[in-house]
């Protein structure tokens, strides 16, 4: 939902009800919205407001680009990145040291 904000011109807001989000779905959110805010609300109360932030490393959230990266073969290993910058966001592979670019 698209509404106006104050402080931002215009902001989204995604509502997740009767769960709270795991930390790998913050991650996620923070991948696309780094300076995305959540706030946890009970009894139509906010009892909790948080800023995601892009940890040093993500696992299993963003595959690696590069088809010969061990990631990206038949062995039972996870993608993981490490995060070189976080604005813009930065990326490079665990394994072949492959950097992450948009496409």
């Amino acid at each position: 939902m698209n509404v106006e904000s104050g402080k931002l011109g215009r902001k989204d807001i995604v509502k997740v009800e009767d769960r709270e989000l795991l930390e790998e779905e913050v991650n996620r959110i923070a991948l696309i919205a780094p300076d995305a805010s959540i706030n946890i609300i009970r009894d139509y109360l906010v009892v909790e407001k948080r800023h995601v932030d892009l940890p040093d490393e993500i696992s299993g959230v963003v595959r690696c680009q590069n088809p010969s990266c061990i990631s990206n073969t038949s062995e039972p290993i996870k993608s993981r990145m490490i995060v070189k910058t976080k604005n813009p966001v930065l990326l490079r592979c665990i394994y072949c040291e492959q950097p992450l670019t948009e496409g």
